[in-house]
Parts: structure tokens; sequence; C-alpha cells
């Protein structure tokens, strides 16, 4: 958990030792935004403040998180900005992979359990280039990282109608992160917490005329099979409870906006929401559940 800065980058010069941030303070440090990051897990926080004559501050904020999942999670809560690369590519990354993204003088990165905002309020495009050289600053020499495993094994099609939408992929643990991403209820219907793994994402569907509607997907894993179920039970419950369902670990459902689907493997749950018609919802259930079995595999 460590990062080396420079004491002074593009004639801005670092202004005194970081400011530390545990957990229990991480709410005096910033105002409703504190639940976010201690939904993925967050262990500290280090803010540095660059400054130059006459010219506007830049903030360096660098969250350690427990994992590097954690971390990548935080990044794919808002996927806006351009994508840029600050270092070599790894060994593994693939060509749509998104590491960096920069808008309007904001940098944010992923690098390992890592996840970093670099800030200039007012946005030139020298401060542009200091904000720039910092995140490179910030990476260069940290450990090569993954996405999510959870995240990688969602299918890039389902059938020939539907195409995964890479910038919507969201990883998260919290039901409240789910509640911005895609809401379902207050509640914690599906009683997510640290302890979880969840992908969310939407899928584009082709459509002959008018554009349609995309369908959306949450692939979950639980700590055991026995969490799991009792997960679904609880979502069934209150979610479906005027419905009448007959499978205990598959099944699907016409509701307001469309068909829902649910499906259980082991100890992971895939749930489909606003598909088109029963057969598209069998078609991503068959498909989640084959992801969720190949991480089970894979734990073997």
């Amino acid at each position: 958990m460590s990062a080396t800065l420079p004491q002074s980058i593009e004639g801005w010069n670092l202004a005194g030792p970081p400011k530390k941030v545990e957990p229990k303070a991480i709410f005096d440090y910033m105002d409703g935004a504190g639940e976010l990051y201690l939904g993925y897990r967050f262990r500290s926080l280090d803010v540095y403040e660059y400054k130059s004559p006459g010219r506007d501050e830049i903030l360096v904020e660098l969250y350690w998180m427990e994992t590097s999942d954690d971390a990548w999670g935080l990044l794919s809560s808002d996927w806006g900005g351009e994508n840029l690369q600050l270092g070599p590519a790894t060994s593994h990354e693939r060509a749509d992979e998104i590491r960096t993204l920069y808008g309007a003088g904001l940098l944010r990165l992923w690098s390992g359990n890592l996840y970093a905002r670099v800030l200039t309020y007012q946005e030139t495009d020298a401060s542009k280039q200091a904000v720039l050289a910092l995140g490179k600053a910030i990476v260069a020499g940290r450990p090569e990282s993954t996405p999510p495993r959870l995240t990688q094994v969602l299918p890039r099609t389902i059938g020939a109608r539907f195409s995964l939408r890479t910038d919507q992929i969201v990883f998260l643990r919290s039901h409240l992160v789910l509640n911005s991403v895609y809401f379902l209820s207050q509640d914690n219907l599906l009683d997510l917490g640290l302890g979880c793994e969840l992908a969310a994402t939407t899928y584009r569907q082709k459509a002959e005329s008018s554009p349609a509607k995309p369908v959306r997907v949450l692939l979950v894993r639980y700590a055991d099979e026995d969490a799991a179920h009792k997960a679904l039970n609880h979502f069934q419950g209150v979610y479906l409870s005027s419905k009448s369902i007959s499978t205990e670990n598959r099944g699907t459902a016409a509701i307001e906006d469309g068909w829902l689907g649910f499906v259980l493997s082991g100890r992971g749950l895939g749930l489909v929401f606003e598909a088109p018609d029963e057969e598209s919802a069998q078609l991503f259930l068959e498909n989640s559940k084959r992801a969720l079995d190949s991480l089970e595999v894979a734990n073997d």
C-alpha cells in the first residue's frame, strides 16, 4: 500500500505530507459519497496537494482498497471520460480493457488494489499535462492486475440478437451501489454484502425498426451455496411474491417491464430483467449458468 509521488512536477510543488483518512473518518472528508467507498472494502486514503503560484492546485487522492477487484469496481462505477494509456500494456490486457479515464481536469485510474483520482478544478494545457504526469508516476512500477473474474466471464454475445455493452459493466458488493446501477428496492433483496461479488451489465438488442430496450443482467456470487439459496428465496419472496413459479432453482416470469428470469448455480445466482420474451429470457439464463459454472470449475 504505497506509491511514490514526486516533490514537483510540471511546475507544481508538493505542499506537504499527505493527509491520512481512515474508514471511520471517510464521512468527515467527503459529504455523502463515503458509502460508495465503504461498499468496496475501503482501507485508507492518502490525500496530497500540489500548488503552483498563480495557478489552481492539483489534488491527488489515493484510495487503498482490500483487493484489486474493489479498486476496479470503483473505476467501473463511472465509465465516462477518455480512455488513456499511462504505462505499457500488460501481457494479458485486452484491447477494450480500461485502466485510466480522463475528462475535464479529472483523472481516474485503477492499479492493483489502488483506485486514484487526480484533479484540477481549472483545466489548462499545463494542468492537464501535470495531472497526466502524476498519473504516470502513480502507476509506475506497480504490479500487473486483471479485472474481476466475474466480469470477464460475461458472454460477449447472447444468441444472434444481443451483444454485451462493455461500457456498462459494473462490479460491486453493496446493494446501495446496485441501486445506483439498477434499482430493485430500497431493501437488500439479494442479501448483498462485503463478502459477495456482483457483475451488472446491459446487453444491446438488435432491432429491425425502432431501437429496442436493453436487457439487464446480474451475476452474483455468494460465500457459499446456502447463502445463494437464501438470497434467491428472499428475492422471490418479495420481488416475485405475486407470481407462481414452480421450479426452485430456475424460473421465468412476465412482469411489468418485460420478462424476468433467475437461475441458481452452486454459490452463483444469475438474474435477467427486461427480456423481450420468455425465449430470450431462457437463453440469457442458459448463458448465465454457463458463465457461473465456469467459475466453479476454475476454483476446482
